[in-house]
């Protein structure tokens, strides 16, 4: 009886003692998995996410992508810009808006546009500019004293020439270097780069 106690006894205290030590390790081990599952540079970059914006129009699919991308790595809020009515004629009709400079009639899927003071804006390039739904979201919007930070996806060209409706349309606000980027790979170092923008 007596060695059916002790070896109880000695049975609860390996199980009391294993107990304890998961117990004790449980949260050095998340905290290390999290911090090992930070993207570099993430830290930093995330600490005014809810002050970033991420407004992108997308035709394809290819600049909502690389949006989502920024997205996740500044912690910032998505925002979708689209032309309230969908083209009869895509190449005609969006050619003709960029040259004659019509601003579309636009949604955008946030309404507190001028509570941000860093705004990220995408889109792919047309006809070696950005598309008329950009212009009309820059011409729409006061962006005085904010930060803008252009972004692209093209076939050919790459983000310049698309420039210079933001200085012209928002000649108040800092304009960040933009990114052509057709390679995924080339946003994170971006996002890096200008990270002093981002805090």
């Amino acid at each position: 009886m007596k060695i059916r106690k002790t070896l109880l006894l000695l049975v609860l205290a390996v199980v009391f003692s294993i107990v304890l030590a998961a117990c004790g390790n449980s949260s050095p081990s998340t905290e290390s998995s999290s911090a090992a599952g930070e993207e570099p540079g993430t830290a930093e970059t995330n600490t005014n996410g809810g002050n970033i914006l991420i407004a992108y129009f997308s035709h394809t699919g290819n600049t909502e992508e690389v949006a989502g991308q920024i997205a996740d790595l500044t912690g910032g809020t998505l925002a979708e810009i689209q032309r309230a009515e969908e083209y009869g004629d895509l190449q005609e009709e969006a050619e003709a808006e960029i040259l004659e400079g019509v601003h579309p009639e636009i949604t955008v899927s946030v309404d507190n546009v001028e509570d941000y003071d860093t705004i990220f804006v995408g889109y792919p390039i047309w006809w070696d500019e950005a598309p008329a739904m950009i212009a009309t979201f820059l011409a729409e919007n006061d962006f005085s004293g904010k930060t803008i930070i252009p972004f692209c996806t093209s076939a050919s060209d790459d983000i310049d020439n698309s420039l210079h409706i933001f200085s012209e349309l928002c000649p108040d606000a800092e304009i960040a270097e933009g990114l052509t980027a057709n390679d995924l790979n080339d946003i994170e170092p971006w996002i890096q780069e200008i990270g002093n923008l981002l805090t």
